[in-house]
């Protein structure tokens, strides 16, 4: 009993362990998610009014810190930056990626308190400091503003009756563009809100007599945020290249079609501003007339847009200027119908695959990102086809207003202009040059090189009543990031249309000693497999060892055998020695058989020689000796 009490014990403690090891687990994974994701908090400033203000914070009133116990919500940004020091006094972040979100969360607290404690109330103006808003404020509106010098803000979002229509807010209220990063940009939220609480309960003759106090809060946030793209923000005019000319469009509304501007339009004989692109090595003009611009590793295409006139005072007229069009649409985008503010820039990207993103929609362009005469970065590109449109209202002010629409419409592409392709070992990464050999195989890497063409072929060796010989087993497309592990020879052809050069690299895949050996000899597998034939070796790496003779043992001190030995070599005539040898001598004497030759004719030489040094001497009566020849 004992023991089934103490294994129920065992067992509960088990149980426990598990149960915790299971909490600590799952609790980690909204962690790794929040990491990913990091959220930072801006502080602000919070200014208090009284019931009868338009919440003139501008005019420099006294505030305080935001602090949970003093705000509605709380104002922070998410995505990948770095907090800098400071600009023009005002918090600085860095986007490296380009990704920026903004919120303002909050519950609803307030929204549901009762009359005896702080709640929200309608306000029902429409007049925030200096800003003229399109509707009422009611129970709060949250404003963000955009600013490139801050002190002339843009409104880009603004939300009204935000607390009732959405009580509880945990997304985002707005997305920085890529446009507003890549040049820089402040960022200003303005929350403004009434909050009322009853002080006296009374009735007077069956009326509602109740008292309250109003207090109005706007809570105000800035921040300066960029993306550092490792460029210079000043243009080489020696490399530029404009795009684009403007058109009046025959489709008023939706941009669409082309009209000549003839002489007396509002827009004859100026330009608002000029696109043009940089950063490129080389442009390709097609024969249907695009542009193809040519980019190497560290090149970073940019599209610029130069801003000319005054959007208030176009062609330095005051009643000339551009306007709002708060109905637009793009017929050639098909976008929906929108307000497209003081001009809009669209753009689209198709990829390699010919898919077509969605539009980037930039509203309210050349008021919000344009300054006038300032170089403005619109986009940095990537390879791929790109169409561009700037769409825009001027208004002539007269007794009768004159609106016209025009556009400013281009295409282009962007290429690599390398001709590479890198190829890098499966196992050990490292990346295999020209004439590489791997056993474990090969992975393809075109450094998103994606209009190359790329030809892979493999080639092994088969038995054929010749020997070894080579056999193609594969000719064809190559795949970026496919691998390659089977044996053979693959010779990897990538070509560029637009530059017209071709590269060729060779890999051996394997451990054969022939196909070694054809690697890195250049020999032909016939030649090769005729040397090992001949005795020689192939070297681990693919080096060739050719066979070398045995030394002949020098004969015996035989002058029979040396004579016959002598007499045995063929005699040669200065005929024979000075005729070429043809190709079939060649291959009946391998190299080693003639240095076999050479030894033995010297040989013979030496014993010849020996055999005269043994002659007996005649020798006169003197007895001196006689040499060869009478005494002179």
């Amino acid at each position: 009993m004992i023991g089934k009490e103490r294994r129920g014990v065992l067992s509960a403690r088990k149980f426990t362990v598990l149960i915790v090891a299971l909490i600590v687990v799952f609790s980690s994974v909204p962690m790794v998610a929040s990491a990913a994701n990091e959220k930072t908090e801006v502080t602000g400033s919070v200014y208090e009014f009284d019931k009868d203000s338009h919440y003139e914070f501008h005019e420099g009133g006294t505030s305080e810190e935001t602090a949970a116990e003093n705000t509605y919500g709380t104002f922070h940004i998410s995505g990948n930056v770095t907090a800098n020091d400071s600009k023009s006094g005002v918090p600085s972040y860095e986007v490296p990626d380009g990704n920026l979100s903004i919120f303002y969360n909050y519950g609803d607290t307030k929204l549901n308190a009762n009359e005896d404690s702080w709640h929200l109330v309608n306000d029902k103006s429409s007049k925030v400091a200096d800003l003229k808003l399109d509707s009422d404020i009611m129970k709060g509106a949250i404003i963000l503003q955009t600013s490139k010098d801050r002190k002339n803000w843009v409104d880009v979002k603004t939300i009204y009756n935000a607390f009732c229509d959405t009580p509880i807010r945990t997304s985002s209220i707005y997305s920085a563009t890529d446009v507003e990063l890549i040049n820089g940009c402040f960022y200003r939220a303005i929350v403004v809100y009434e909050l009322s609480v009853r002080t006296e309960d009374s009735n007077f003759l069956f009326i509602n007599t109740d008292k309250y106090d109003y207090k109005k809060y706007a809570e105000v946030y800035e921040f300066y945020a960029y993306t550092n793209s490792g460029d210079s923000n000043a243009v080489d005019p020696n490399q530029t290249y404009s795009l684009g000319e403007k058109v009046r469009v025959k489709n008023f509304d939706g941009y669409f079609g082309e009209e000549l501007i003839e002489k007396g339009d509002a827009h004859y004989g100026w330009e608002l501003g000029n696109f043009f692109v940089s950063g490129y090595t080389d442009e390709v003009v097609k024969d249907d007339g695009s542009v193809v611009f040519l980019k190497n590793i560290g090149d970073k295409v940019t599209l610029w847009f130069k801003l000319n006139q005054n959007i208030d005072g176009l062609n330095g007229k005051e009643n000339l200027t551009i306007t709002a069009d708060t109905e637009g649409y793009d017929q050639y985008f098909e976008t929906p119908k929108m307000n497209f503010g003081r001009g809009v820039l669209i753009t689209r990207y198709t990829d390699y695959n010919n898919v077509k993103a969605e539009p980037t929609i930039y509203t309210n362009y050349l008021e919000a990102n344009a300054s006038v005469g300032a170089d403005t970065k619109v986009q940095l590109f990537e390879e791929g086809d790109y169409e561009v449109a700037l769409d825009y209202e001027i208004t002539t002010d007269e007794l009768i207003d004159k609106v016209g629409h025009y556009r400013i419409f281009f295409k282009f592409s962007v290429r690599n202009g390398n001709c590479m392709v890198y190829p890098f070992d499966v196992a050990t990464g490292n990346e295999l040059t020209n004439s590489s050999m791997t056993e474990n195989g090969f992975r393809l890497d075109l450094a998103k090189s994606r209009y190359l063409k790329t030809n892979i072929k493999r080639e092994m060796l088969k038995d054929s009543a010749d020997g070894l010989v080579e056999d193609t087993r594969f000719n064809g497309p190559a795949k970026d990031g496919a691998e390659y592990t089977d044996e053979g020879i693959y010779t990897i052809t990538v070509s560029n249309e637009y530059t017209g050069q071709l590269t060729t690299k060779r890999i051996y895949v394997g451990t054969n000693s022939v196909l070694r050996a054809h690697m890195t000899t250049g020999l032909s597998i016939p030649e090769i497999n005729e040397l090992v034939a001949d005795g020689a070796t192939i070297s681990e790496d693919g080096t060739i060892q050719l066979a070398v003779a045995k030394p002949t043992e020098p004969p015996a001190n035989n002058d029979d055998q040396t004579e016959s030995t002598v007499s045995d070599l063929p005699a040669s005539s200065e005929s024979d020695t000075d005729a070429p040898a043809t190709e079939q001598d060649e291959k009946s004497f391998p190299m080693p058989v003639f240095i076999a030759i050479g030894a033995a004719v010297l040989i013979a030489i030496s014993i010849s020689l020996l055999k005269k040094a043994k002659k007996p001497v005649e020798t006169d009566s003197a007895g001196h000796d006689n040499e060869g020849g009478a005494e002179q």
